[in-house]
């Protein structure tokens, strides 16, 4: 076989695994895990080389971005499960260090799994909710105050930090545990968190994801393994009110959850991934129809809407990626095919997954975390799924009720990597016509790693958005955005900040972008989505050659502000007064 036929044939087999991008691009993401300082590992409680129960593992990956220290660069928050937890602090050159209070938030005795920051108490400093197999915890931010000894020999500073005191020692107390006082201390096994005011109170509720039962399931008990709504009672405190959804449908297996305004009423509705292996519940959405009922109204609209979907859900990424006003659904399965819901704007939902190219249909794939960004700056979101690897279901018999590992088609015992071999990530470019367009992976990820975790930030402030990543049983790796056409597009992006009857993070705000081009885009600000993860609460847009003609921001509460002569290429903070680009 001659050269030229060689390079024919290895063309039409990267065009098969769908990877069509032309192998002369530049590398559109950079594994920087290293020289930033991220380091911290992740190693699985499950041991996949036992014959241990399915359901009795513990499948979680977290990380999430907050600007802890108020210093105005993002910082990362990652979990280890059996390993200890880790809270990096953003040097604001590239790198990062391991905060002087990260020991007290590692939790080495107790295995975490997803993260989740937001301001619950509205005093300006976000705090941190994690996730574990067991009591999940609650830290309060403290603005960097600490009990003083009794030798008075504390000293803080105003941006959080702590100076080292006299005797050579640094306080780490800059994190409170509030769970029990809280009453946050949900018992499960913790997967993932959102927080949103769905009653417009001002003040953030929680929901949080179980999955499976606790501590094992010999016989399968949902009562210990329900997913759990809290309200927040605006004096530092909860109350479970679960009821109000109705017990029944908080017996899924939750991986995944995000509150969304899907039908455009300027409420939080709730959408709920589920993974139906251990208990055949689909994935959940709840409409949020306001006062009443006993306290407050949610309808569970799931097969009306289209949106209830009855899959081994795992991932969710919310985002308008046909820019037609609305939020749609992308969530990621195991072994089947990968689910887009397109919004249709009548409160109902298609999956258009296999026209938009992003149903990765493998038989063998297991999508975890996933997310919707623009990498390229051009106006259009994109869409990342992390993915790993299962056996073959055509290589397992058929299941059988006394092995309750084949319920997920598994083995009753795992060889070396069992679920969790190597299998490719996804970016997905959005073509803007509906679909999206696979890139060559090598031009994002190094391609040898198990990813379960993802979540999203420009952590170096230049424009272009940058993700993290949790590879199971191995470590975390940080990937900076290095994609040109990133650089040379325009974008700019909002920090917000609520006031009044609006939460101090403002969860659930929207800003919509009209550019010169005709091209209106959306965003509404989240805290808790994709798998255990947080990404950062910013609204970043890619604007393309365009200028701004305006923005609009609409606040839950049905108040909206416009303005104009907005400066590209900035990061803007928006209040409930003005909009300032000066930062």
């Amino acid at each position: 076989m001659n050269s030229l036929s060689s390079v024919v044939i290895i063309l039409l087999f990267l065009c098969g695994l769908g990877w069509a991008s032309a192998l002369d691009d530049t590398v559109l993401f950079r594994d920087v895990s290293a020289e930033a300082g991220i380091t911290a590992t992740h190693r699985a409680i499950w041991n996949e080389d036992l014959p241990v129960p399915y359901d009795d593992a513990y499948l979680a990956a977290g990380s999430a971005w907050a600007d802890y220290d108020r210093d105005g660069w993002v910082d990362l928050f990652v979990t280890g499960n059996l390993d200890p937890n880790a809270l990096y602090r953003n040097n604001g050159d590239g790198s990062f260090a391991v905060s002087e209070f990260s020991a007290a938030l590692s939790l080495p005795d107790t295995a975490s799994g997803g993260a989740v920051w937001a301001d619950y108490d509205n005093d300006g400093w976000r705090d941190l909710y994690v996730l574990n197999n067991g009591p999940n915890r609650l830290f309060r931010n403290l603005a960097g105050t600490v009990s003083t000894r009794a030798d008075g020999t504390v000293s803080t500073r105003a941006d959080g930090t702590v100076s080292t005191r006299a005797d050579g020692t640094v306080s780490t107390r800059a994190f409170e545990d509030v769970t029990a006082a809280a009453g946050l201390g949900d018992i499960g096994k913790g997967t993932s968190a959102a927080w949103g005011d769905f009653d417009e109170d001002g003040h953030l509720d929680l929901y949080v994801t179980n999955w499976s039962c606790y501590p094992e399931c010999v016989l399968l008990d949902f009562s210990r393994s329900r997913d759990a709504l809290y309200h927040n009672n605006g004096d530092g405190t909860f109350t479970d009110v679960s009821g109000l959804l109705g017990f029944e449908a908080l017996l899924g297996a939750g991986f995944a959850v995000s509150w969304l305004d899907y039908d455009d009423d300027r409420d939080l509705d709730l959408y709920v991934v589920n993974d139906k292996a251990v208990n055949a519940l689909g994935n959940v959405l709840w409409r949020n129809d306001g006062a009443g009922c006993g306290g407050w109204c949610f309808t569970n609209v799931s097969a009306r809407s289209g949106a209830g979907s009855v899959v081994h859900g795992m991932g969710l990424a919310t985002g308008d990626y046909d820019n037609d006003g609305d939020l749609d659904l992308y969530f990621s399965n195991m072994i089947g095919a990968m689910i887009l819901l397109e919004n249709l704007g009548d409160g109902t939902f298609a999956n258009s997954a296999d026209y938009a190219g992003v149903a990765y249909r493998t038989g063998t794939a297991v999508g975890w975390g996933t997310a919707f960004f623009d990498y390229d700056n051009d106006g259009w979101l994109d869409l990342y799924l992390a993915s790993t690897g299962v056996s073959a279901l055509s290589d397992i018999p058929s299941a059988q009720p006394e092995n309750p590992n084949q319920l997920y088609g598994l083995p009753p015992e795992y060889g070396s990597g069992g679920m969790h071999f190597v299998y490719p990530d996804m970016l997905y470019h959005n073509q803007r016509n509906g679909s999206f367009r696979a890139i060559d992976q090598r031009l994002f990820s190094d391609g040898n790693r198990p990813t379960m975790g993802l979540s999203t930030a420009d952590y170096d402030r230049d424009g272009r958005v940058d993700y993290a990543l949790t590879w199971w049983n191995q470590a975390h790796g940080l990937f900076r955005n290095t994609a040109y056409a990133g650089e040379r597009n325009n974008w700019i992006t909002f920090e917000l900040e609520g006031g009044g009857e609006i939460d101090r993070d403002a969860i659930g705000t929207r800003v919509s972008v009209f550019t010169g081009d005709g091209l209106t885009q959306m965003r509404e600000l989240k805290s808790g989505s994709s798998l255990g993860a947080g990404n950062e609460m910013a609204l970043h847009f890619g604007l393309g050659a365009a200028e701004i003609e305006r923005v609009i921001v609409s606040w839950l509460n049905g108040d909206y502000h416009e303005y104009t002569n907005v400066p590209l290429n900035h990061r803007c903070r928006i209040t409930r007064a003005a909009m300032d680009c000066s930062r």
